[in-house]
């Protein structure tokens, strides 16, 4: 890997460099053409390094910004899950002007995003990194919820990046809507009723030591996709696998079921 991938300390905390690192990114190359879906209170900077590692093997990347991210906690509360979906396949149209052939790769939210459009848009392939699916949401966020009338906002405590240089670069939301935590649950059910129809080749990523999302959650995906899989495990870091230890496993795993080297 290239030390420009691999390097988070580029990634200034001035007020400027940060308006600049929450917009979106585009990457030429050749083929395929790859668009790149950030997680939930983060922004496209997130997938930049992997965006780097692929668009160094000779892919096309576009890494997109999702709705009510990158801006201010907000204009996230104002979002919906239908805007970001809406985000992803526009971002699919614009990607497929460059590229005959695309894929989708997306982290937690955007995995689930991934899944979601992947059955909807004729695609190659998709990656989907860290995916949380209904039973999780429904167990753990969704009790939230019913506090968002006297609680529009609460505090985000704790990182579960575990690299302390990628934890102090990784640009998040310190304040998480429960309005938009509300809308992650139907997501994740519009993506479980898609899953059968995801007939494109799926790599699975997960962190063994993710502290967000359990291993059952990617079991459960896994037994309800509608064509091949696989399923990679980090052995090192935690839920953000795109910046945290073990990053290096998932640019390589990435990059080789992106060519089709593993099937």
């Amino acid at each position: 890997m290239s030390a420009r991938s691999n390097d988070f300390s580029r990634l200034k905390t001035s007020k400027a460099t940060k308006v600049a690192i929450t917009n979106p990114f585009f990457l030429p190359g050749g083929e395929p053409g790859v668009l790149l879906v950030h997680g939930f209170l983060t922004a496209p900077d997130e997938m930049r390094p992997l965006g780097e590692y692929l668009a160094a093997a000779g892919m096309t990347v576009s890494g997109i910004r999702l709705r009510g991210h990158g801006t201010c906690p907000e204009d996230l509360a104002r979002a919906r899950w239908q805007n970001w979906v809406e985000d992803v396949r526009a971002g699919l149209a614009g990607l497929r002007r460059h590229c005959a052939r695309v894929s989708l790769a997306g982290l937690s939210l955007g995995g689930v995003l991934a899944l979601t459009t992947a059955a909807q848009e004729t695609v190659e392939r998709v990656v989907a990194l860290s995916v949380p699916d209904a039973v999780l949401m429904r167990r753990r966020l969704m009790p939230l919820v019913r506090f968002i009338r006297w609680l529009p906002f609460m505090p985000k405590i704790g990182s579960d990046v575990r690299d302390p240089v990628a934890r102090r670069a990784h640009t998040t939301y310190t304040r998480i809507p429960l309005r938009a935590v509300a809308e992650l649950y139907p997501l994740t059910r519009e993506m479980e009723a898609a899953l059968p129809h995801v007939t494109a080749p799926t790599l699975l990523v997960r962190a063994r030591k993710d502290r967000i999302v359990p291993a059952s959650a990617a079991a459960r995906i896994v037994a309800q996709l509608g064509g091949p899989s696989h399923l990679a495990t980090v052995p090192r870091g935690g839920h953000t696998v795109v910046v945290d230890y073990g990053r290096d496993f998932v640019f390589e795993v990435t990059t080789k079921w992106l060519k089709g080297e593993i099937t």
